[in-house]
């Protein structure tokens, strides 16, 4: 990705776009009928793009990029309306499929953790699952709710041989990111409105080069329009007092910044998009916030596309200091 390639912000415009992703949906059970719109390659499955049956309950795949190997992965719920389904009411089961080598047995199971992206607003569900190769997978969701009939949909999308960001076990990118040690200079660094100084003293470039853990959090708490950037960055705050000297922290916006009209704003291009950084395009971010665990030999521990929750963050980190 060229660094004037504007960078897709987890925002308003992923939310609401989200099947440009490549997911196709279709839904499967439970509701009147209603008759396919597309015919996918794979029977009881959907086309790209396709929704069938209960358009009641729609699982939309939020995850920009899935796999090989072990993966996280995004799932929110909405209605025919586009209205947010996902609550802490719905517990969703998750059960993938390797479309090629079966449709009806899946090869892995998993319970979605419902997660706030805004409180009260924008909800999630992760889980991880593991996938043996590239290809078209496909998930079966179903949403239990008391009281409620069970709902269920299928949904298909793609696995990638690689992805755009750096693999789980492959080398991190020696980016030389900016680094500030006093107020002043950070402010012109970073949008953060109550920077910890520690998480700009080092260079991601001088952070492997230590030889000690480190996180790394692109985001940008004042211009990211779906207000998850911050608490993106703050839900890393939270942790890293409990690993203060064990593990280094980073944070990096993914915008340039310059002072225009006394205030910082993102400097933009020819076309008046914001111009990322160039960490960005090293890391081959395909939207922020994105949060990544570097081990002590500056391989990819883990990678956390939108928040790294606590428990998440946590797990990761005490893996990489075993």
């Amino acid at each position: 990705m060229s660094t004037q390639r504007q960078l897709k912000v987890s925002s308003r415009r992923a939310w609401t776009a989200v099947v440009a992703i490549g997911v196709a949906l279709v839904g499967c059970s439970n509701g009147p009928a209603a008759r396919p719109s597309g015919t996918g390659q794979f029977p009881g499955w959907p086309g790209s793009g396709t929704v069938v049956a209960n358009s009641d309950f729609v699982p939309v795949l939020v995850s920009a990029e899935v796999g090989t190997g072990h993966s996280r992965i995004l799932i929110t719920l909405q209605d025919a309306a586009g209205r947010s389904l996902a609550a802490q009411a719905v517990a969703v089961e998750e059960r993938f499929y390797d479309l090629a080598e079966s449709t009806d047995t899946p090869v892995s199971q998993a319970d979605g953790t419902f997660r706030w992206l805004i409180p009260d607003s924008k909800a999630i569900y992760t889980s991880y699952a593991d996938f043996a190769h590239a290809g078209v997978w496909g998930v079966e969701v179903t949403g239990h709710e008391a009281g409620k009939p069970d709902r269920t949909a299928r949904v298909t999308f793609s696995v990638r041989d690689t992805t755009q960001t750096p693999a789980i076990g492959g080398d991190a990118p020696p980016s030389d990111t900016l680094t500030a040690t006093d107020p002043p200079a950070i402010v012109a660094i970073s949008t953060d409105t109550d920077p910890d100084p520690a998480f700009y003293a080092l260079s991601v470039k001088d952070a492997i080069a230590a030889g000690k853990p480190f996180v790394l959090v692109f985001a940008t708490p004042l211009f990211c329009t779906s207000g998850t950037c911050g608490p993106a960055l703050d839900l890393v705050k939270q942790v890293a007092p409990d690993y203060v000297g064990r593990v280094n922290f980073i944070h990096v916006e993914p915008y340039v910044l310059e002072v225009s009209g006394g205030r910082i704003q993102p400097a933009v291009d020819a076309l008046g998009s914001p111009r990322p950084v160039r960490a960005v395009a090293e890391w081959g971010l395909p939207t922020e916030p994105y949060v990544f665990v570097v081990d002590g030999h500056g391989k990819v521990a883990a990678k956390f596309e939108g928040m790294a929750y606590p428990d998440e963050l946590t797990a990761a980190l005490d893996a990489v200091l075993r």
